[in-house]
């Protein structure tokens, strides 16, 4: 099991290198799709507005649905898209079509990282996260629940940690940590397999305080191989309220803690619309409970939702998807006043 996720993630990998980022990963299915680069998807105009250009994980087969254009492996598909030419691909060793060029990722070290998330926790309530928390509508009972903390450009810890986060990717060339000016959450809460980032803006911090312009508002670090927050999961938790984000859950979390049914219902999130391989299969073997997804009002949040559903459904579970009100995002929602009336 672990040898074919390690190939699907490589073929992913080799994937985005030729097509760019995939609209999504249907890992439930072994797909990742793209919009296609053969006819007018490449504008994202194809049929209904929908990609029509998948990857089979496993095979490294392709095809489109739209216009036909299909093959048999990634190195067909380089040629045929004038990346490379068919001598080229020919003096590459077998298998060689279907693997990423760039180096692995070492193995995360992202557990070893308590003394550092000790000095995040220690510094939130006097740091710039303490009053974007509060402007996000996360009350300080839940921020407690769920250590979060402020990304320290350079915390004061020990050599080896410092060692573990630079294996984990964590550590700019100028010894700057890529959480830097951010709300930090470990999961769980120690011996993490994730650490989450969310960047606080710019202009709500000191300045100076973050010497690198972060690609996206959030980063990860660490192994996925479970919703983030099931650590919260009890012998009495019945239903189980899946979102999309940190703030979400966060959020979704408070009003359950204000609902008095902390006992029997748990939010979690996938951390992104692309949950990964192992996330999917924990929804398929998890199949007691009742799940409730609350999905973003954008088209990804709806590929999300049937994305994730369908793992669930695979496990035999009872799911319902939910859509917020007016637009609005999940957090944004239930913070309005809104919350479902069937959980």
């Amino acid at each position: 099991m672990e040898a074919a996720e390690n190939l699907m993630e490589d073929i992913l990998s080799a994937a985005e290198e030729i097509l760019g980022q995939a609209v999504r990963v249907e890992r439930h299915r072994d797909w990742a799709i793209f919009w296609c680069p053969f006819h007018n998807d490449s504008s994202r105009a194809g049929q209904g507005g929908q990609p029509n250009f998948g990857i089979h994980l496993i095979s490294g087969y392709w095809k489109c649905l739209r216009c036909g254009a299909s093959g048999g492996s990634l190195n067909g598909l380089r040629i045929k898209l004038g990346q490379v030419s068919a001598g080229e691909a020919k003096s590459k060793p077998p298998g060689s079509g279907t693997l990423p060029t760039r180096p692995p990722k070492p193995p995360s070290q992202v557990k070893m990282l308590d003394e550092a998330m000790s000095e995040a926790r220690s510094v939130l309530h006097r740091s710039p996260a303490w009053s974007y928390l509060a402007i996000r509508g996360v009350l300080p009972y839940t921020a407690l629940v769920y250590g979060l903390g402020y990304g320290i450009p350079t915390p004061s810890v020990h050599h080896e940690i410092v060692e573990a986060a630079k294996q984990s990717l964590m550590i700019r060339q100028d010894g700057t940590w890529l959480w830097a000016g951010g709300v930090v959450y470990a999961d769980p809460p120690s011996q993490s397999n994730v650490m989450n980032v969310r960047y606080i803006p710019e202009e709500q911090l000191p300045k100076g305080t973050r010497k690198f312009k972060p690609e996206k508002n959030h980063k990860t670090w660490g192994n996925r191989i479970q919703p983030l927050g099931s650590w919260r999961i009890t012998q009495l938790t019945r239903t189980l309220i899946v979102l999309e984000g940190l703030f979400d859950m966060l959020i979704t979390a408070q009003k359950i803690h204000q609902l008095g049914r902390e006992a029997d219902t748990v939010a979690v999130y996938t951390n992104g619309a692309s949950p990964a391989a192992k996330m999917h299969r924990w929804f398929s073997e998890h199949n007691k409970y009742d799940y409730v997804l609350l999905r973003d009002p954008d088209k990804a949040g709806m590929e999300w939702a049937q994305a994730v559903s369908a793992s669930i459904r695979h496990g035999g579970a009872k799911v319902r998807t939910l859509k917020p009100p007016d637009g609005l995002d999940p957090d944004e929602a239930i913070l309005s006043g809104w919350w479902p009336s069937a959980i």
